[in-house]
């Protein structure tokens, strides 16, 4: 599916009404929920009690409650329930390689028997899993290990205006890259600008702006109007890991542009490094970033597993220690640790090994292409696209609203309920997504695991109401 037919896809269902379940369809399956996990309810409501909203992370969300997991193994997620779900989570997109890979998984253990999960100095580690990140990334001549996503991100912008001596940062509208403050700024759905910025004085984004998805023209008049503008951070498959899809040959104009104007050209590969490509969007796309960010993908979804790598002219601003000229600085006690590097050096090279990056877009493509037979079998308007192994699976197209239109804004929140339905549909059929509108693919996702899901979310297409 070429990109003017997502955008026309995207588009048909915005200005559609929202689809909806027959509600006694609906009805049937909030109740099966709640009779399923009985367990996860329980622990639930002891949870809110103690942590704010009673899960520690976004990802975590299902309606009409959260659930809570028990333990993962090869490509499913079982509750405490006992439910055995089909896992297309990945715990956010870094599981490529399946659960608890047993290679993996064992030369962990054996960095935390006989090296020790953390040192507060340099060991070996450190530097394999950063020449092997770099083998699959010429643009990253320097590589640091952080922590998060959020902090590489941080830090790149930190780099950048170091570097130029400028302030300015664009962002394209509906990009998601952490929730450091400045960062917090037209997320999810182009032109929200500081819908969710509680918290963070409005000055904090003086110098960040955002222009509208796959705009160059804007882009460059942005250039024009603000003459010191820093860097660009962009998602490399569009807004929202490819909801919002780039336009073809996007990302390479946004490079030359950048330089044309001595700005730095940040890509941020968190979703895309190895999933989409080896050598991420950048390679996929044709493009040479400045700088590239990179989160939990690195270490397979072992915690505190982050990095940023560029040219060694930028780099050099973040060397480690403290005072000693101009610098970016940054920190972090567990950044670089042996179990996260250990983890991020053989989960790359396991990649690599186990061609996994190919296996999950094959099987990404039979899934996609599965699911457009069901909804055009039921003339439905949905339509789904694969990305190497990053599904989209659109519905009710909240990523495709823009802020921009008035008409729009109100149906923000009733997009996102439909949503909800789906999500707590596909957990009644006993599948796990994030946030019923997307399914990251893993090599333990065979065909004939695929072709079920297929005929499950066929079952939740009979009970929705056709216009």
């Amino acid at each position: 599916m070429d990109y003017e037919e997502k955008i026309a896809k995207i588009k048909k269902i915005v200005d559609l009404p929202i689809s909806k379940f027959k509600s006694e369809e609906l009805k049937a399956i909030i109740e099966r929920y709640e009779k399923n996990h009985v367990k996860s309810k329980e622990a639930f409501e002891r949870a809110r009690k103690i942590i704010p909203g009673g899960v520690e992370h976004n990802l975590a969300f299902n309606y009409p409650f959260p659930l809570a997991s028990k333990r993962v193994f090869d490509c499913y997620l079982e509750t405490v329930d006992n439910i055995v779900l089909t896992d297309y989570l990945m715990d956010g997109g870094p599981i490529i390689l399946g659960h608890n890979h047993p290679i993996l998984t064992e030369k962990v253990i054996e960095v935390i028997r006989e090296i020790g999960p953390c040192h507060g100095l340099t060991n070996e580690y450190e530097y394999l899993a950063a020449e092997e990140l770099q083998k699959h990334f010429p643009s990253c001549e320097i590589i640091r290990w952080l922590q998060t996503g959020t902090e590489a991100d941080m830090l790149a912008i930190r780099i950048a205006r170091v570097a130029t001596n400028r302030k300015w940062v664009i962002k394209i509208g509906g990009s998601y890259h952490g929730w450091s403050d400045q960062l917090v700024y037209d997320m999810h759905v182009p032109g929200t600008k500081l819908l969710e910025s509680h918290g963070i004085p409005k000055n904090v984004f003086k110098f960040i702006d955002s222009c509208p998805p796959n705009d160059i023209e804007t882009l460059r008049q942005m250039f024009a109007e603000k003459r010191k503008v820093a860097a660009v951070l962009i998602e490399p498959m569009g807004g929202e890991s490819g909801a919002n899809p780039v336009r073809p040959g996007f990302n390479k104009e946004v490079e030359e542009l950048c330089h044309e104007n001595k700005a730095l050209l940040i890509s941020d590969e968190v979703v895309c490094a190895f999933r989409l490509h080896m050598g991420g969007g950048q390679a996929y796309y044709g493009y040479e970033p400045d700088l590239s960010v990179f989160g939990k993908i690195v270490g397979h979804g072992y915690p505190s597993a982050a990095a940023i790598g560029g040219k060694e002219e930028y780099m050099k601003y973040c060397a480690a220690g403290v005072g000693g000229g101009k610098r970016a600085y940054s920190g972090g006690t567990l950044a670089a640790n042996p179990l996260t590097c250990a983890a991020a050096y053989h989960a790359i090279k396991l990649v690599e090994e186990t061609g996994a990056t190919e296996i999950a877009g094959k099987a990404g493509a039979r899934l996609a292409d599965g699911l457009n037979e069901v909804f055009a079998k039921y003339e439905l308007p949905w339509f789904s696209y694969n990305l190497g192994g990053t599904v989209h699976f659109h519905t009710s197209c909240l990523f495709g609203l823009s802020f921009d239109i008035p008409d729009q804004v109100g149906q923000l929140p009733l997009r996102k309920k439909f949503m909800e339905h789906i999500g707590a549909a596909l957990v009644d059929q006993e599948i796990i997504s994030v946030a019923g509108s997307r399914f990251y693919m893993c090599i333990l996702h065979t065909d004939e695991i695929i072709d079920e899901t297929i005929k499950k979310i066929d079952n939740i297409c009979q009970k929705i109401e056709l216009n």
